[in-house]
């Protein structure tokens, strides 16, 4: 059984779908009643078993019962999939404290009462697999987002230390994957006091591709994991020269997390769930390039499905 985090929208969406397609037994979880059920349809028409438990994860109470709840149904948990996440823009001073306390009650204090359910149900069973979905703006700094890159350093710093704690536990496993820039409607949704319009920095690749990595980490623990040639060429560069890497990839990330047109003062909402989730953010403008890399994610899952092990 998968219980994904973050399900109604963008990598976690993806991810519900591609664990449907093999016909797993799925908990959806998110804030929003509304999206969960179009995730709910589109996964039983692939053959998952759904349970649907809307959760504010920041809520130590709902984040017991969830997992309560998912064991009742299941029987057990074998893959914990964390993947929500919540975003603000601008330099630091120009966000609310709200907006603070809200980020990192989602992106830091939720992530650790879920992993701790987690783990708790994974060591009363004697088994199960943490896949925490991290960014590469846990390794580089993004100067237009300084909080949410925090957020996630901090996810970061807690996947390095649970994969020491359960070292001695062969059948737990933390596993940590680490998206480079991807194209879903994050961005649409972040709390806004750039100025500008918020984008996916290119080159954004698509969903089904961390999906697919999710995946594979559901079936073959591994301590960290990324997609796409650019997210791999810039963690090598980073071994080699590192401060080299941060500064450019800092200007990079930062130039182009925008578009120039204007965004209204504090566009986007941290504090009420959308009413309705996507996939896709709509950033991959080339329909050939958008088309290549939702086959290649869901190509992938399918030689996830069919390799051993």
């Amino acid at each position: 059984m998968v219980l994904i985090t973050g399900a109604s929208s963008g990598i976690g969406r993806a991810t519900a779908l591609a664990f449907a397609d093999e016909g797993a037994r799925l908990v959806l979880v998110s804030r929003s009643q509304e999206a969960l059920a179009e995730v709910e349809h589109d996964c039983r028409a692939r053959g998952g078993q759904v349970l649907v438990v809307p959760t504010d994860i920041a809520d130590p109470v709902a984040v017991e019962r969830l997992a309560r709840l998912a064991v009742q149904r299941f029987g057990k948990i074998d893959v914990w999939v964390e993947a929500v996440a919540v975003g603000v823009a601008g330099p630091l001073g120009s966000e609310s404290v709200d907006e603070i306390r809200r980020l990192v009650d989602t992106n830091v204090f939720g992530t650790v009462l879920c992993t701790r359910a987690a783990l708790a149900v994974f060591q009363a069973q004697g088994s199960g697999n943490l896949v925490l979905v991290g960014s590469l703006l846990s390794v580089f700094p993004n100067p237009l987002v300084p909080l949410y890159s925090m957020t996630k350093f901090a996810i970061r710093g807690l996947a390095l230390n649970l994969q020491q704690e359960v070292a001695r536990h062969p059948r737990i496993r933390v596993c940590l994957v680490l998206p480079g820039p991807v194209d879903t409607p994050f961005f649409q949704r972040a709390a806004n006091h750039s100025g500008r319009q918020l984008r996916a920095i290119p080159p954004a690749y698509a969903p089904e591709r961390l999906a697919a990595a999710i995946v594979a980490c559901a079936r073959r623990p591994r301590r960290q994991v990324t997609t796409g040639v650019v997210s791999h060429l810039a963690l090598f560069a980073h071994r080699v020269a590192p401060r080299v890497t941060e500064s450019l990839v800092a200007r990079w990330s930062a130039t182009f997390l925008t578009r120039p047109a204007a965004a209204a003062p504090g566009s986007g909402s941290l504090f009420d769930p959308p009413p309705t989730g996507a996939v896709h953010g709509g950033y991959r403008r080339i329909q050939v390039r958008r088309r290549l890399g939702e086959w290649l994610g869901v190509a992938q899952a399918g030689k996830n499905r069919q390799s051993p092990g």
